[in-house]
């Protein structure tokens, strides 16, 4: 009943919803998307020169006929970031993936990794954390909640078809994750 869904604690909704202020980082990281809004707000967050590179992720998407990787490095290319502060990695398929492949990559180019800003849709936040807590058990990790065309938040995922059925496939999503050993329930806030 959706009328008992607007009383759903408040401690489940910080929990589905998780977000962190931006802070002072060594990376961002795009984990793969369709949405233009996350690799716009990881453009504003390295304007702003609160880290010094942009990982995008993400492998072939159907809807973009190219990979999210490529998608989101587009994006940031057209709104000026220089190539030489962007990687991205375009194998990835999950979340899980999203976090294996950015440690490739920043193996490979030996980069800094103790805090990392995290770029997520709202919904996705606490198993986007949890997931790359687990790949990053020791760096901070900081989400950072970007609303996409579907308009779904803490404020009024309840109020929507749509809004509910993401909230409750991310907590079945965190069930399976975490099932699989393929989260953390150990990290630094």
């Amino acid at each position: 009943n959706i009328n008992n869904l607007s009383n759903f604690s408040s401690i489940s909704v910080n929990f589905v919803f998780a977000q962190n202020p931006p802070s002072q980082a060594d990376l961002i990281i795009v984990p793969g998307s369709s949405h233009f809004q996350l690799p716009l707000a990881a453009v504003k967050l390295f304007k702003r020169k609160l880290a010094k590179k942009i990982i995008f992720t993400g492998g072939f998407n159907q809807k973009l006929g190219k990979s999210e990787a490529d998608f989101g490095t587009e994006i940031a290319l057209k709104k000026g970031v220089p190539d030489i502060y962007i990687l991205r990695e375009t194998k990835s398929k999950n979340t899980k993936e999203n976090a294996l492949q950015a440690l490739v990559v920043i193996k490979k180019h030996k980069l800094a990794f103790k805090k990392i800003l995290l770029i997520s849709k709202p919904y996705h936040a606490r198993r986007l954390k949890m997931t790359f807590s687990k790949v990053f058990p020791r760096s901070q990790l900081f989400v950072i909640p970007i609303e996409d065309d579907r308009k779904i938040n803490r404020h009024n995922w309840w109020k929507s078809a749509e809004g509910i059925a993401k909230v409750m496939e991310e907590l079945e999503k965190i069930s399976q994750y975490y099932n699989k050993g393929d989260l953390s329930l150990n990290y630094i806030p």
